[in-house]
């Protein structure tokens, strides 16, 4: 693995990236930053020398640029323009790898969580997910707004326990691609 440090006007973003940019202020952007400042680059971007394009880090080399960085560290390859689209593809691509284990996932986070002047929402995690996530009580219940009644469609769904992780990638998945609201209540 070739590693370079190079400055910000030789990466040129990619035309292609599939990526929505974040912006500033927004949630996503907010919690970049917040890994940024806790643990600094330690994914370095990917660099195409044949093309000059950005192949990975578009969002990460934003927030440097934003914070005042005037160069960053790359992980150079040299691959024609199909296999660095299919590359930026890949490295984007979130179906890549496997699913959590919750178990693990929920133990871990409940061990960060209960550490005395422990910021657990450096891993990328708000609070509220935090809390989900560990099923922890919410200390206040956020407000909501919801559609006038005559414009929402509600949806009452019965999953058996025993499907319940299957169940739950699948409406995850579901609440990245649309702009709706979900409650759950899960058995005591």
């Amino acid at each position: 693995m070739l590693l370079r440090t190079l400055p910000f006007s030789s990466l040129k973003p990619a035309p292609y990236n599939p990526r929505k940019p974040l912006r500033p202020g927004s949630p996503g952007y907010k919690r970049l930053a917040k890994s940024l400042a806790a643990f600094d680059l330690v994914q370095p971007i990917v660099w195409n020398a044949r093309t000059g394009h950005v192949v990975a880090g578009h969002q990460r080399l934003s927030l440097l640029k934003d914070r005042g960085d005037v160069e960053v560290e790359c992980v150079v390859v040299d691959l024609p323009l199909a296999k660095e689209k299919a590359l930026n593809i890949a490295l984007n691509n979130a179906a890549v790898g496997s699913d959590w284990d919750n178990a693990k996932l929920h133990e871990l986070l409940g061990e960060l969580i209960d550490l005395p002047d422990f910021d657990a929402t450096m891993t990328g995690f708000d609070e509220r997910e935090l809390e989900e996530l560990v099923l922890a009580p919410a200390t206040e219940m956020p407000a909501v707004e919801s559609a006038p009644q005559d414009a929402a469609v509600r949806v009452t769904l019965l999953v058996a326990q025993d499907q319940w992780d299957d169940a739950r990638r699948a409406l995850d998945e579901m609440l990245l691609r649309h702009d709706i609201e979900l409650h759950v209540t899960l058995p005591r």
